[in-house]
């Protein structure tokens, strides 16, 4: 067991830290664990009376002196359990709240909401908006300039559970690629070509009330906007679009 693996588990970078001293020895006076993890006594006195309250710190008195010593490690096991609980509590809350929040995060005035997503996180991020887009609006999503097989490369772990997610929500998609290429394997999907150049560093999907502006650089970068005006604006140029591309 080291510090990392304690913080891990939801310990504070300094409980951690004392617990991890206290562990080494059989009892310590505070003035020593301070000394040994290199924090302020006063910071030292907080960790450790943070500690005590979880159970994992106790502490004897000697010669009217105050020594601290770690509880059974496996009280670390019922301070899980007891942790457990109160997440699932602070989750069901916030469950409670979202209705509120989003109405506090709303703009009624704002017309367009743009947000901008980087790395691979945030292209998972993005293709989950393009499902809850999609499933707000017509169940569809429209890949202008798609890029074949994109995800695959740069995300192969979670193009599965896209795809997955795409087939149980029942969502089409279709495909306008720039010049011919070997065709992704997507789920209930259709796919069409232009005689343009191939562009492998930008593609926009357009699903619901959202446009996605999608760059393969480094890193890699979604931007969303949220515009019901832009996305039938788009909308209609990818239908124009797909009446001259090629099956």
């Amino acid at each position: 067991m080291n510090i990392e693996t304690l913080t891990s588990l939801g310990l504070s970078k300094r409980e951690a830290e004392v617990y991890f001293v206290l562990l080494h020895v059989e009892d310590a006076l505070a003035s020593e664990v301070s000394s040994k993890t290199k924090e302020a006594r006063t910071n030292t006195y907080d960790t450790l009376n943070s500690l005590i309250k979880k159970g994992l710190v106790s502490y004897v008195i000697k010669n009217n002196k105050k020594y601290f010593l770690a509880a059974d490690p496996k009280n670390l096991l019922k301070w899980m359990e007891v942790r457990k609980d109160e997440i699932e509590k602070e989750k069901k809350l916030v469950e409670k709240m979202i209705p509120d929040l989003k109405n506090l995060r709303s703009d009624k005035e704002k017309k367009v909401r743009v947000e901008v997503f980087e790395g691979k996180e945030g292209f998972r991020t993005a293709l989950n908006k393009t499902i809850e887009s999609a499933r707000n609006g017509n169940k569809e999503i429209l890949m202008l300039n798609a890029l074949a097989n994109i995800l695959q490369e740069i995300d192969p772990i979670y193009q599965e559970k896209y795809y997955n997610l795409k087939k149980q929500e029942k969502i089409h998609t279709k495909y306008i690629f720039n010049g011919r290429v070997k065709m992704p394997k997507s789920p209930n999907a259709e796919y069409k070509f232009l005689d343009f150049p191939p562009n492998n560093l930008a593609t926009t999907s357009i699903h619901g009330d959202s446009v996605i502006f999608w760059l393969i650089t480094e890193p890699l970068i979604a931007i969303i906007v949220e515009s019901k005006e832009l996305a039938e604006s788009y909308r209609n140029n990818f239908n124009e679009l797909w009446k001259i591309a090629k099956a």
